[in-house]
């Protein structure tokens, strides 16, 4: 190694060591992918397969975050309000993502034609798309109308 070469490899490395000693401890970055953001939210309903009622449908829905924990979320029915809010957790997805998953099911007891969507909270301003939930219950099972004792 020529002494050219052993100067400006000695050059470097004190350079170095002068920038980190004149760090202070806050000065450097946690890892990680900075501050918890939602990402994307979309929303499914499954409706029934038959025209008979009471039936049931499953809604179904997706946050992706770039956290892992708790995610509020809201499920909305256009023109009529907003429901209670409900806590799922995102957990890891593949791609350095996270995704938290809602499910439920809904019975179905009349004819509806509705559209649903999901909001994210936390101040996210993240909503899904508009779903509709269709059901025209032209069928009704057999002695189910009777009120009980009737």
């Amino acid at each position: 190694m020529s002494f050219l070469t052993r100067t400006l490899l000695a050059a470097a490395a004190s350079s170095f060591v002068a920038s980190a000693a004149l760090a202070q401890p806050f000065d450097l970055q946690g890892g990680g992918n900075g501050p918890d953001k939602v990402l994307s939210a979309q929303l499914g309903i499954k409706g029934p397969k038959t025209n008979v009622c009471p039936n049931e449908a499953t809604v179904m829905g997706w946050v992706e975050t770039n956290y892992a924990g708790p995610v509020q979320i809201m499920i909305a029915r256009k023109g009529q309000g907003v429901g209670a809010p409900v806590v799922i957790q995102a957990k890891a997805a593949p791609g350095g993502r996270y995704m938290a998953t809602y499910s439920k099911k809904v019975t179905i007891h009349a004819p509806i034609d509705a559209e649903y969507r999901m909001l994210v909270g936390g101040g996210s301003g993240i909503v899904s798309n508009w779903v509709p939930l269709k059901a025209s219950c032209s069928m009704g099972l057999p002695g189910f109308d009777i009120a009980p004792g009737g």
